[in-house]
């Protein structure tokens, strides 16, 4: 059986033909859809504000981020510099070891050219 509503031109309740029982419903209505509101409203502004604070934790871990490259790179040119010196360093030290070895060869030359020099003069 189909329900009456109010828009039906055959509903006619004598107490609704002041407005006294609609302005209720009506009443009823609104502070539903009041409440309905509030809700939803709080909902928006709990999920706004857990937005927020994703967003600002996010540009924390940015930041983060950003210090840590930057703190890597500069570690990173720290070894490739360290890396560049020890070779340096070793390629010279290497040239000296040659250098003096080349010393010592022609001193050791020197000093048998020397006793060939003395036994020669000797023997004459």
């Amino acid at each position: 059986m189909p329900s009456n509503t109010l828009l039906e031109p055959n509903n006619v309740i004598p107490s609704w033909e002041c407005g006294g029982e609609e302005i209720k419903e009506v009443s009823v209505t609104m502070r539903k859809l009041r409440q309905q509101y509030d809700l939803v409203r709080r909902q928006v502004e709990a999920k706004e504000e857990e937005l927020s604070r994703v967003k600002r934790k996010l540009e924390h871990q940015q930041n983060e981020e950003y210090f840590i490259e930057d703190d890597v790179y500069q570690k990173s040119n720290t070894i490739q510099e360290s890396l560049t010196e020890s070779q340096q360093i070793k390629e010279a030290s290497e040239f000296e070891l040659m250098k003096q070895r080349q010393y010592k060869h022609m001193i050791q030359r020197i000093q048998q050219d020397l006793i060939a020099m003395k036994i020669k003069v000797s023997r004459k």
